[in-house]
């Protein structure tokens, strides 16, 4: 009997480490899927500074100043977009170039949260198999 109880808590202390693992990865799929839905807005908003551009309507904005304060500003130039590449850098680019930046963007974004959905499903598959095990070992037949 001493034995099933030290399998039971052999069991108990994977799955905590299946339990740790899946919230971890939990977390940071929801930070990937932050940065998607932050894409898919610059996208909607530089799609919007364009259109009003070609309409000719004046595209006003507010500008961070700093400690949550703010400016208004009118945009000039609604063609030329400062692209985040990644590690720091930076580059300019015309709109529909900043948009098919996002856009490759976005689909390694989603790559990586459908792998991450993967290994998620792997964890809690794991977790269920350890119920499992444990159920059997329980059970007064297998004593």
């Amino acid at each position: 009997m001493a034995e099933v109880s030290e399998d039971v808590r052999n069991l108990a202390a994977r799955y905590q480490e299946f339990q740790r693992q899946a919230e971890a990865l939990r977390q940071q799929m929801n930070m990937v899927q932050a940065s998607i839905t932050s894409c898919d807005q610059t996208m909607v908003t530089i799609n919007e500074l364009k259109t009003a551009s070609v309409e000719g309507k004046i595209t006003e904005t507010m500008v961070p100043i700093g400690f949550g304060s703010f400016v208004h500003a009118e945009i000039k130039n609604t063609d030329r977009v400062i692209v985040d590449l990644g590690s720091g850098f930076s580059a300019e680019k015309t709109a529909d170039e900043a948009i098919e930046t996002l856009n490759r963007r976005k689909e390694q974004l989603t790559k990586i949260l459908q792998q991450m959905n993967a290994s998620l499903t792997n964890y809690i598959q794991g977790m269920q198999a350890l119920e499992s095990e444990a159920a059997r070992l329980q059970q007064p037949d297998q004593a």
